[in-house]
C-alpha cells in the first residue's frame, strides 16, 4: 500500500477517474459493499480508546464538515471530464475521516474511503474502487470546497491520475 501511495502521490494531480477500462464493469447489483467489514482491533486498550472517540458533527470541525460535496473533475491520463460526488460521512476528533467517492458522467468509479484531515486542511483518503483498483486522494479543504488530485492503480500497478474540485451542497 505504501508503494501505491508513493506511485499515486506523484500522479495525483493528473487523472484518476479518466477513462473506463476496456474490461466490462460489474452490474450495480454486483458491486462491492459500500461499507467495509469490521476488522478486529489490535488490542483491547486501543479498542476501548476508539470507542471513546466520538465522531464530530459539521459544527464541531471548522476544517472539514460532514455532508455531500459535488463538482467536476478530469482524468488527465485519458483526457476525460466528469462529475464527482464526495460524501464525508464522519470526521473524529483526531481528524480520521470516513467518506464515499463516486465519479460519473464521463468518468466511472465508486469507493468507500478512509483517511485523515489535518487542522491546516490537508486531506488524504484511500480505498478500493468497485472494480478492485486501489484509489488515493490528496488535497486541501478551504471553506466549503475540497480541491484534490487522485490516483488509481490496478493490480499490475498500471496507474491513472486526475483532479477534481467539489463544493459542499
Amino acid at each position: 500500500m505504501l508503494c501505491l501511495l508513493i506511485v499515486l502521490g506523484c500522479k495525483c494531480q493528473s487523472d484518476m477517474f479518466d477513462k473506463p477500462t476496456p474490461t466490462p464493469s460489474p452490474s450495480p447489483s454486483s458491486t462491492a459493499s459500500a461499507s467495509p467489514s469490521p476488522s478486529p482491533s489490535p488490542s483491547e486498550s486501543s479498542s476501548s480508546e476508539n470507542r471513546n472517540r466520538r465522531p464530530l458533527s459539521s459544527s464541531d470541525n471548522s476544517v472539514l464538515q460532514t455532508g455531500t460535496y459535488t463538482g467536476r473533475g478530469k482524468n488527465v491520463t485519458y483526457n476525460q471530464n466528469g462529475d464527482f460526488l464526495l460524501r464525508i460521512d464522519s470526521v473524529d476528533e483526531d481528524g480520521k475521516v470516513e467518506a464515499y467517492l463516486e465519479a460519473s458522467n464521463g468518468l466511472q468509479g465508486k469507493a468507500t474511503m478512509t483517511g485523515t484531515v489535518t487542522k491546516a486542511g490537508k486531506i488524504e483518503l484511500s480505498g478500493t474502487l468497485d472494480n478492485g483498483d486501489s484509489a488515493a486522494i490528496n488535497g486541501t479543504v478551504s471553506g466549503r470546497t475540497i480541491s484534490a488530485g487522485y490516483g488509481i492503480a490496478d493490480s499490475n500497478l498500471k496507474t491513472q491520475a486526475g483532479n477534481f474540485v467539489v463544493t459542499r451542497r
